[in-house]
């Protein structure tokens, strides 16, 4: 397998993480960091609808979902809207089968992101997982049919998919069955994101998939382009900064995290932070705020994550 097992842990490392102090961040950007956090869930929190979605969209949803958990602990409201979300995602699913079929046309029909996002958030919920939406995932990626802007998001879902699954009792309830052919559709991901140079696929995204690869260049490609982000943040993609996060945790938990990675990153986000709480440029419209919104909190989350053993 071209991914390491120590790519597989902190994957799930990062996702069941609380938000705790980050031991290079000082006190006041911890505190302003753990503030910005409260700010954006609580506006994150305002943008959902009385059905418990963000804009009826199943996979804006998930995401949205997933950046409270990820970001917002144990609060009250944000498990409440949490719980409201999920349900609307599997009722939605339910009652929609026919929208991950690969005959169903236009708006109506899923999305491979949209589909990901959903099961990254079953995932991270426990929650049971439909058989049929892993297998329709799955048959995306073997016909090459994932956009480029969707396959990382794709990948470390079916990642996760594999690290449960591989935990999972034989007798388990809790869903889709065991799948070996993931690692081979994970593998083959992988391969056509670092060797895509469309525009479409995020540079951290690429970086993501390099050191999922194994390839020990990705932390210094991370911190060289953080750096060109932090001198001019006029054009920063908040997904993005997710994705360096994500790399530069992962050097860390391996010991070659070298510089201090965490100061500019959550300098970048302050200052990205809009004065309603949200992310997003003026005039985005409200589902680009919603995903730039979500993108950001997990960024955050990593960040404020502690920092793990060989971190210096």
């Amino acid at each position: 397998m071209l991914y390491t097992r120590r790519c597989l842990l902190v994957i799930i490392l990062l996702l069941i993480a609380g938000v705790v102090n980050a031991d290079e961040l000082g006190a006041s950007l911890q505190l302003e960091g753990r503030m910005a956090c409260q700010r954006g869930v609580a506006r994150l929190i305002t943008w959902q609808g009385a059905d418990g979605s963000w804009q009826q969209d199943v996979g804006l949803t998930a995401h949205a979902a997933l950046a409270l958990a990820l970001a917002a602990g144990n609060q009250p409201d944000a498990d409440a809207a949490r719980s409201h979300a999920r349900i609307f995602v599997q009722e939605m699913l339910a009652r929609g089968t026919a929208a991950m079929s690969p005959a169903t046309k236009g708006s109506e029909r899923l999305t491979a992101g949209a589909m990901a996002m959903a099961l990254r958030l079953f995932l991270r919920e426990g929650a049971a997982v439909p058989p049929e939406l892993v297998s329709r995932i799955q048959s995306l990626v073997a016909a090459g049919n994932v956009p480029p802007a969707d396959a990382m998001v794709v990948c470390e879902t079916l990642l996760l998919f594999q690290q449960q699954d591989m935990g999972r009792a034989p007798s388990s309830d809790r869903g889709a069955p065991a799948m070996p052919e993931v690692a081979g559709h994970v593998e083959q991901l992988l391969t056509n994101i670092i060797a895509n140079g469309d525009d479409a696929v995020l540079e951290g995204a690429r970086l993501a998939a390099q050191m999922a690869t194994g390839d020990a260049t990705a932390g210094a490609a991370a911190r060289r382009r953080l750096e060109e982000m932090a001198d001019d943040a006029s054009g920063v993609c908040l997904a993005e900064l997710y994705w360096l996060a994500r790399v530069l945790y992962t050097q860390g938990a391996s010991g070659n995290a070298g510089t201090a990675w965490r100061t500019p990153l959550m300098t970048v986000l302050l200052e990205k932070q809009r004065g309603d709480g949200g992310w997003g440029r003026v005039g985005d419209s409200p589902a680009a705020r919603i995903v730039d919104s979500a993108w950001a909190l997990q960024a955050l989350a990593v960040l404020l994550a502690a920092a793990p053993q060989g971190e210096k």
